[in-house]
């Protein structure tokens, strides 16, 4: 958001924003200094208190410094010529940066200094890809990852017959209409063989309807 904005003044030569790279490492200190506040592992009750009220200070001096720069870069917004639509479209590209500063700037309060607890679909785990999802792998070394999920359809050759982007779906929403939508394509498409992660979630009766031969993966190999 900074850095846009010093962009901007300095194409038009407004000196609003001169000192910018001051601001922006005045931010990432005030950033990490509540990013190293870890809570204290005492059982001392008092000094977990304490420990807290020093973290909650931290992040209380970070949000309202990023909230000062908000407010300043509003204000900025308003003073810069809008004559061609490029200068419009860059301005748009700060305000939506505003948009998220402010979003997070009211998620770090509520969950750090109120304690709430920030709903998952609240969350976004990119800015520029805001697509990105966080997905819960339940695999040792890997547990987590950020993207999307693909389900894809392959035949026997490894080719791709079908593919379906998962947005905010789960296996078990999409299993049978991504078969179904193959054999559209594909009219001669009656077997398949599972991987395990849909057959945890949808029963035997599920896949019954549209296809007339099934595998099943089990650990130690398959059934039909």
């Amino acid at each position: 958001m900074i850095t846009l904005t010093m962009r901007i003044c300095c194409s038009v030569s407004i000196s609003d924003w001169r000192q910018g790279n001051h601001h922006i490492r005045k931010a990432k200190r005030f950033y990490r200094r509540a990013q190293q506040l870890k809570r204290s592992s005492s059982k001392d009750e008092a000094k977990k208190a304490q420990r807290e009220q020093l973290i909650i200070a931290a992040h209380n001096e970070y949000i309202d410094l990023a909230q000062c720069y908000v407010d300043k870069i509003r204000q900025t917004c308003l003073c810069l010529p809008t004559a061609d639509i490029i200068a419009q479209l860059k301005i748009e590209e700060v305000k939506a940066y505003i948009f998220h500063a402010e979003r997070q700037i009211d998620q770090i309060r509520r969950r750090v200094v109120h304690g709430e607890s920030i709903a998952h679909h609240e969350k976004v785990f990119s800015l520029f890809e805001q697509h990105t999802e966080w997905i819960s792998k339940g695999k040792a070394g890997v547990p987590v990852e950020l993207g999307l999920k693909i389900c894809i359809v392959k035949d026997q050759y490894g080719f791709i017959l079908h593919h379906h982007v998962m947005r905010n779906e789960t296996d078990d929403k999409i299993a049978v209409s991504l078969i179904k939508e193959t054999q559209r394509r594909l009219p001669d498409f009656k077997h398949a063989v599972l991987t395990r992660d849909f057959t945890a979630r949808t029963t035997r009766k599920n896949w019954q309807t549209c296809l007339t031969r099934l595998c099943f993966p089990e650990r130690d190999g398959f059934r039909l």
